[in-house]
């Protein structure tokens, strides 16, 4: 009961009520499944609730899981309309309060309150420099999206300095949907593969209630084999447990970005000394490198087309670097000192991620360099091929964190058969030891 009551409680915070009814209904038909492998497969009492036990303790982070993931579903959802509702409104009327009632109307729960909170701010807090940046902050730390962050950014911009705004905003609108339109096919991909890896579960199963119905039982029952228990055991467990772990690759932060991991700076740091080129780790922290740039890259040109609005390039540029990544920021600052320098030099350009091999993020970077060298018409053509450029850029970017964080699953379906295979390989060798004990006995 007292595990309940801190499971329900858990399931609240994620906006869900979770009834004693309903847990008490799911552990039985747990329970029931898991009894009626165990019978198949001829596990005597003691391994019986050893699984049980194992059940009971981690059937409640499956619940867990379960409801976690819903949550994070819901709060990206919100969050895609939010920032939807607040470009329109802001497009109707450039006026970050009014944008902020009109969508309020629209939204509900956490999401409704969060934009109340703003709205008071800005109406009710005395007069001082960052009081738009104030009223979002419950915002950005309840839903927390770089995104948004940078939504936030230009309407605060817009507010105060003015300009030309509906362009970027459509910038920001488009990047925003072809996210969501991303985020939504990885949300289906994951649930297939989840469908895949219990496929993969119950066909192990099967394979291991097969070997022990099959074997002939007339020089011994396996069954009756401590050998055969323990591993039987074993194995219903450690299948469980693989279905647990599948259930938490489920749950995943879809507005949080990625952490830029310690070893990620080494692997570009170690890139960085020459005498390692001929080392053989060389190659695989450059892929690394690069991988993690293209991540980052769509969504530094998308701040400096924003920048652009009220900015030359080299400033637009500049600015934008501020909330790079460590790795994209360091060769940024080089090549922007190299411009800096010499302003109308092509090499400078030329110059950016000396060392790595990008030409799709190269080739966009110079034609920063062609914005410098043209009138304002062709300017706005060089400003809309840079657009057209990064929404392809930032597509690719997604297919590669969509690969590697689905990468997990194939692990997940290939673990079943590996266990599947040890389980038959080992009932094997209990049966051919049985059997050579039998006929050495007939024999003798």
């Amino acid at each position: 009961m007292v595990r309940f009551k801190i499971l329900a409680g858990k399931i609240k915070e994620y906006g869900y009520e979770y009834s004693f009814k309903k847990y008490v209904t799911c552990l039985l038909a747990t329970s029931g499944v898991v009894l009626g492998i165990c019978w198949f497969m001829r596990i005597k009492s003691a391994g019986v609730l050893c699984i049980l036990a194992g059940v009971f303790l981690l059937l409640p982070l499956v619940v867990l899981y379960q409801y976690k993931a819903l949550y994070e579903q819901k709060k990206f959802s919100q969050a895609i309309d939010y920032m939807e509702y607040v470009i329109y409104g802001f497009m109707r009327m450039p006026k970050i309060v009014n944008a902020l009632e009109e969508t309020e109307k629209l939204c509900d729960d956490t999401m409704k309150r969060c934009i109340g909170k703003a709205i008071d701010r800005i109406r009710y807090a005395d007069m001082y420099r960052d009081i738009y940046t104030d009223a979002f902050l419950n915002m950005e730390e309840e839903y927390g999206t770089e995104r948004m962050e940078a939504l936030h950014r230009f309407l605060i911009q817009i507010e105060q300095q003015g300009g030309e705004y509906k362009k970027s905003l459509e910038v920001l609108l488009e990047d925003i949907r072809q996210w969501a339109d991303t985020i939504y096919l990885l949300q289906k991909e994951r649930k297939e593969l989840q469908r895949k890896v219990n496929i993969s579960l119950v066909l192990s199963a099967a394979t291991a209630i097969t070997m022990v119905g099959f074997l002939p039982q007339e020089v011994g029952d396996i069954a009756e084999n401590m050998l055969y228990q323990i591993s039987s055991t074993t194995f219903v467990l450690l299948s469980f447990g693989i279905f647990v772990l599948s259930r938490k690759s489920l749950v995943r932060s879809w507005l949080k970005g990625e952490e830029v991991k310690a070893e990620l700076e080494k692997a570009y740091e170690y890139c960085l000394k020459p005498e390692n080129k001929k080392n053989r780790h060389y190659k695989f922290a450059v892929k690394k490198v690069e991988n993690h740039v293209k991540k980052e890259f769509p969504v530094w040109l998308r701040n400096v087309i924003l920048n652009m609005n009220t900015e030359n390039v080299f400033v637009a540029m500049e600015k934008a670097a501020e909330n790079a990544s460590y790795v994209l920021k360091n060769e940024l600052r080089k090549t922007l000192i190299e411009i800096e320098k010499e302003p109308g030099s092509m090499m400078a350009y030329q110059g950016f991620l000396k060392g790595f091999e990008i030409a799709e993020v190269k080739t966009v970077f110079l034609m920063f360099y062609s914005l410098n060298e043209f009138g304002t018409k062709e300017a706005e053509e060089q400003i809309n091929s840079i657009i057209k450029r990064n929404n392809k850029l930032a597509e690719q970017s997604e297919k590669i964190r969509n690969e590697e964080s689905l990468g997990i699953f194939g692990v997940y379906m290939l673990c079943p058969m590996v266990l599947a295979a040890a389980k038959m390989l080992l009932d094997m060798w209990v049966f051919v030891q049985q059997f050579l004990f039998y006929y050495s006995n007939v024999i003798h």
